[in-house]
């Protein structure tokens, strides 16, 4: 593995151990199995590491999110919602630790283009799949920009703290009903 791959992957997978504060360039070179040096070869200091892991989280994302596209068209259209927003729920909880320490720790986070830029290309991403689902909505961007907002924000809340009180499929099944109100009351417009 090159060097600078190497640097990235031993930032993701030592963000969520050492935590944001703890991590230092040294560890993240000792991690990489190279010299300090090496590192500032890359890099200019840790934050710049964590910008790349952030980039390549959103970039895994996004790619699972389209590869199973074709699957969520491919299943029963009642079932379609569902199977998104599960599969939604999955790939964030497979990143979880990573997210979280991303989200609460790293001052910078939301700052970066990559994550300013998420909304838009969530929107994009949603309208090539309502498109190939054949979803007439009257107004389609503000529909499927609420609906993205819905869906990431409580699956990031729900996998990040999950509640007591109720179950993942609970939650899930909750969750579809209200994107099928959302669908169901801009259709009928």
């Amino acid at each position: 593995m090159p060097t600078f791959d190497a640097l990235v992957e031993a930032c993701a997978r030592l963000l969520p151990e050492l935590g944001y504060e703890k991590l230092t360039t040294q560890a993240i070179a000792e991690r990489a199995g190279v010299g300090i040096g090496s590192l500032y070869e890359y890099f200019p200091g840790k934050d710049a590491i964590i910008a790349v892991v952030a980039e390549r989280l959103v970039e895994r994302v996004m790619t699972r999110l389209a590869t199973d596209l074709d699957a969520i068209l491919a299943s029963r259209a009642e079932e379609s919602i569902e199977v998104w927003i599960a599969r939604v729920y999955e790939i964030i909880e497979t990143e979880r630790a990573l997210i979280a320490v991303l989200l609460d720790q790293v001052p910078f986070t939301r700052q970066l283009d990559v994550i300013r830029e998420l909304p838009d290309r969530l929107l994009a991403f949603s309208e090539r799949g309502r498109q190939a689902a054949g979803i007439a909505l009257p107004q389609p961007t503000a529909a499927l920009m609420l609906i993205n907002n819905l869906v990431s924000t409580t699956v990031l809340q729900v996998v990040l703290a999950p509640p007591e009180v109720a179950t993942k499929a609970e939650l899930i099944a909750m969750l579809t009903a209200h994107v099928k109100g959302i669908l169901a009351r801009d259709q009928s417009r």
